[in-house]
């Protein structure tokens, strides 16, 4: 059974039952006061009557005339004085007086109560009052009785209307009911499509956030879980994405090595060469291995960064640059590079060994984008809350394409030329990867056959 369904049915037990009861009590209790009032009325007007009838009785006395035909007389002039539902009876001790055929086989309590509600039969209700009417040479007894009988068919009456009233008053509660139960709960019944449609798969899905009350609250709650849920869900794609294209990147890229390496040799095994050939064959395998050793080592980096197994240190940059002048030297020499160091900064906390890393793969990738008489600038500035390192060169430039994935691992701006002087394509995704952890932020600008920028600001203090 649903939510909505109970509450239906319980609050309309609850009002049948409640209202029934309370109508009730109320009835009761008002049909007894009126009963109450009908024994008063009853007692005054017996009284009324005893003393009227005393006053007769006491004249017949003195006249010496008393017979059971003028008692009747008596008593039935002051009977049809009221209406007829009015009876009385008037007996002695051993006989009944009034009226003529009175065949009631009473046992007539000497001491009777006064003011009594009998009932006889089902629905006729009687008030009695009875008492000693006269005491002279015989005792006499009166007997008052008036039937309810209108009293009860106006409660009867009343009975019925209250049956209809209730009856009806029950229809429009559950009519009433139903349309603002089924309207209430449509809100939580379309959060359970909702949540069923995104179970099926459509994290699209959102729930209704119209209103104030709790149910729009709900629904803009559970839209912000949607929210972040989708969010989490796409970021998982995209990582599982980028992770496998990393891994069909590492597979091609252990592709050319290898089978290099297999096909010289396997012909130095199967094929009759001369020493000259065999050296030439060991240098291409050496060739090839060494540029395995060098993706096996950058991936070691990788995993180092990842793992966060690294400490923080004031670096002076004075020492830093000689290093990477040292470093660089010959490859500038190579390829007839100018390369250039201006700064306004002596040292910054980093890792060390971050540091230049960074600084020497972004350097050599910009070594190797010039022709040869380029030029490569490098520096380090204040600039208030942050340092700003950058690294310029006049080199060939990239595409807005080509910036927006040069950060990939083993994506190559010229794959032909990148592989020919050994180069695995990571640099620049490590490179991402310490700037990360440094709390920094890299921002590449570059324009085709102009050159390229890249500037990375790092905060002077943070907390790893």
């Amino acid at each position: 059974m649903k939510l909505w369904q109970k509450v239906y049915l319980t609050t309309i037990v609850l009002f049948v039952l409640l209202l029934n009861v309370g109508m009730y009590v109320v009835f009761e209790l008002t049909y007894q006061k009126d009963i109450s009032v009908e024994q008063k009325q009853a007692e005054a007007q017996y009284n009324i009557l005893t003393n009227g009838l005393v006053r007769s009785l006491d004249s017949l006395y003195q006249q010496g005339d008393v017979t059971d035909g003028k008692l009747q007389k008596v008593v039935g002039s002051y009977e049809s004085y009221y209406d007829e539902s009015i009876n009385l009876i008037l007996w002695s001790e051993d006989k009944c007086i009034y009226p003529k055929n009175c065949s009631i086989a009473r046992d007539w309590n000497p001491e009777p109560e006064n003011n009594q509600l009998i009932i006889e039969g089902k629905d006729i209700k009687t008030v009695t009052v009875q008492g000693i009417l006269y005491e002279g040479e015989d005792t006499l007894y009166l007997r008052y009785e008036k039937e309810l009988t209108e009293l009860a068919e106006v409660w009867d009456k009343l009975q019925t209307k209250y049956l209809i009233i209730s009856l009806a008053f029950s229809l429009v509660l559950a009519v009433f009911l139903f349309v603002v139960l089924r309207k209430t709960m449509k809100p939580i019944d379309e959060l359970t499509q909702v949540v069923d449609s995104m179970a099926d798969g459509n994290l699209n899905s959102r729930a209704s956030e119209q209103g104030k009350d709790e149910i729009a609250i709900l629904g803009k709650h559970f839209n912000q879980m949607a929210d972040k849920i989708q969010e989490n869900i796409e970021l998982i794609q995209r990582e599982s994405a980028v992770k496998q294209e990393f891994v069909d990147n590492f597979a091609h890229e252990l592709k050319s090595p290898l089978t290099s390496i297999y096909g010289f040799a396997e012909y130095i095994q199967k094929a009759n060469v001369s020493e000259e050939e065999k050296m030439q064959c060991m240098g291409f395998i050496m060739d090839e291995s060494n540029r395995l050793l060098q993706l096996s080592y950058t991936l070691l980096d990788m995993a180092k960064i990842r793992n966060d197994d690294i400490h923080i240190e004031e670096v002076n940059l004075a020492v830093l640059e000689k290093s990477i002048k040292k470093r660089m030297k010959e490859l500038c020499k190579e390829r007839k590079i100018t390369l250039n160091c201006k700064r306004n900064v002596q040292s910054m906390y980093a890792n060390e060994v971050l540091l230049h890393s960074l600084l020497c793969n972004l350097i050599q990738n910009a070594i190797y984008a010039c022709n040869a008489g380029g030029t490569v600038t490098w520096g380090v500035e204040d600039a208030g809350e942050t340092l700003r390192i950058y690294v310029e060169d006049n080199g060939c430039g990239m595409t807005k394409e080509q910036v927006s994935r040069v950060k990939e691992p083993f994506y190559r701006v010229d794959k032909a030329r990148s592989r020919e002087e050994g180069r695995t394509g990571l640099g620049l995704a490590i490179c991402s990867q310490i700037v990360e952890y440094h709390n920094g932020q890299m921002d590449i600008q570059s324009v085709v056959d102009k050159g390229t920028k890249i500037i990375v600001v790092f905060p002077k203090k943070f907390t790893v």
